[in-house]
């Protein structure tokens, strides 16, 4: 996982081609004035879902991961929680090859904030649970940034 302000973003060039070009496109463009839904960036190697939710308590929201994508997730508007795993895993749903995710619970995780100028990237097969409920908010506007690994 990575995670820092926005402002720091470039520092984290030279890891994965596509994410640098993630990078690069974040650098150049207004996140914020993108329509919901799916942006194509660079066909299927990346490309941006903008997307409100409801956030909800932690022990609503099972743990996800993927084996083809990486995500930068930012929240554009509001602030949510999110947490990534760590310790022992237990699959509650098998990877799907067609949604690129597998659900999962955990017996211990690390916890961090959304919103505020900050991103997050979740590494391939990292386990994470984004969408968990800050105090005072009811509504997130979010990027996430689909990066193929």
């Amino acid at each position: 996982m990575l995670y820092d302000r926005l402002e720091n973003l470039e520092q984290y060039t030279g890891l994965f081609d596509n994410l640098d070009t993630c990078i690069q496109w974040i650098g150049e463009n207004d996140v914020y004035a993108l329509p919901l839904g799916k942006t194509v960036i660079d066909g299927e190697e990346l490309f941006v879902n903008v997307m409100e939710i409801t956030p909800k308590a932690e022990e609503e929201i099972p743990f996800e991961s993927h084996s083809q994508y990486m995500d930068l997730q930012m929240d554009l508007e509001g602030s949510e929680l999110f947490q990534v795993a760590l310790g022992q895993l237990k699959t509650t749903q098998p990877y799907a090859p067609e949604t690129d995710c597998a659900l999962f619970q955990a017996s211990a995780s690390i916890a961090g904030v959304l919103g505020e100028d900050r991103f997050a990237v979740f590494m391939v097969e990292e386990p994470h649970k984004p969408g968990i409920r800050a105090a005072g908010a009811q509504r997130v506007k979010k990027a996430v940034f689909k990066i193929r690994r």
